[in-house]
């Protein structure tokens, strides 16, 4: 496709809250990145430039499934010794986030691989941690309320990109700096007290290491058609004000891609899509707060559509992906809209 690599303006982007990974007690769990946001082709460099994208997703969900994948109405938490305290679980949670983006793509090259670099703010009115404690504990009436309030922010001061004939490589690192709304508070669970997120949260409290590595094949030369596949791994720090830190999380998007013109002269695109994710915690959370070895987990699968004006480097893309697995965590749809621009 004419135009293509002028075309690929955006990449890939995260949320700040993710899947709920357990129950109040842990106060934790749950990871930084959320895979349903970033594009099928979003993983892989533009050319050189200064870029901005917009992302605004979408979540809404009305299920919560245990560790057996089942609607669950109540679930166990383990505040202290004993059994554990039954507590009803409302899951009705909208929640929306802003991700402004600013990407830099260099001139320069590493080992034969285009350097460039991004930083991420986020602006959320809930994340789904906060939702979930807020509901089981009575901290809060609804968790659909208006809540905006900044979030954690990624850097992202690593990003390479292979790109060949009919195939694309990349690796980034960055990292998660805990500056976003985070507060805890003393809640009576039974005949126990014990500390936990504020139900008004943004931000998670904690630092995460993020590392990704991607691939893409054009089938053609003209790169009109492609397929994707990236891994995302986080490590996460201990949380302020809880002992507890986070188990570590493995995120695996993957994605079909056809561009076709719209115009003769290929000017304008449209791109349809199907693509998924799947999102694991893959070790326990640790430390003296956390009262259960539960890992969550969710999968989905989806489409995209978008629209390119190649001349101008702009992209508007519209994404839909609905969760039809999961365990120890919410199950609902996400709805994404992203608008990316070249500014020089």
């Amino acid at each position: 496709m004419a135009g293509h690599s002028s075309i690929r303006v955006v990449v890939f982007a995260v949320l700040i809250f993710a899947f709920s990974a357990g129950t109040p007690a842990q106060a934790g769990g749950l990871g930084h990145y959320a895979p349903a946001v970033p594009n099928i082709r979003d993983f892989f460099e533009p050319e050189p430039g200064v870029y901005y994208l917009q992302y605004t997703p979408y979540y809404n969900t009305a299920a919560f499934k245990d560790s057996g994948g089942s609607s669950a109405s109540s679930i166990v938490i383990h505040p202290g010794p004993g059994p554990g305290v039954p507590v009803n679980v409302d899951a009705k949670i909208h929640a929306i986030t802003l991700i402004p983006t600013f990407i830099w793509v260099t001139p320069w090259k590493i080992l034969g691989a285009q350097v460039g670099a991004y930083m991420m703010p986020t602006v959320a009115n809930i994340n789904l941690s906060a939702a979930l404690e807020g509901q089981v504990l009575g901290l809060q009436k609804s968790a659909d309320q208006a809540n905006y309030a900044w979030g954690d922010m990624y850097f992202q001061p690593i990003w390479l990109d292979w790109s060949f004939q009919h195939f694309d490589l990349e690796f980034g690192e960055g990292f998660w700096a805990p500056v976003g709304k985070f507060n805890t508070t003393q809640v009576n669970v039974g005949p126990f007290t014990s500390t936990v997120p504020s139900a008004s949260n943004v931000g998670l409290g904690y630092w995460t290491n993020q590392m990704q590595a991607g691939a893409a094949w054009y089938p053609f030369s003209n790169k009109g058609t492609a397929v994707t596949t990236a891994l995302t791994w986080e490590i996460n720090s201990k949380q302020q004000n809880i002992d507890i830190t986070p188990g570590q999380r493995l995120s695996l998007n993957w994605g079909i891609s056809q561009y076709l013109p719209v115009t003769r002269d290929q000017s304008r695109l449209i791109e349809v899509g199907v693509t998924g994710y799947g999102n694991w915690q893959v070790t326990s959370d640790t430390g003296s707060a956390a009262r259960s070895s539960a890992k969550d987990q969710a999968q989905a699968i989806g489409g995209q559509v978008g629209y390119t004006i190649v001349p101008s480097s702009v992209a508007i893309n519209v994404r839909y992906l609905h969760e039809y697995a999961a365990r120890s965590a919410f199950m609902g749809d996400w709805v994404g809209v992203s608008f990316a621009v070249k500014a020089f």
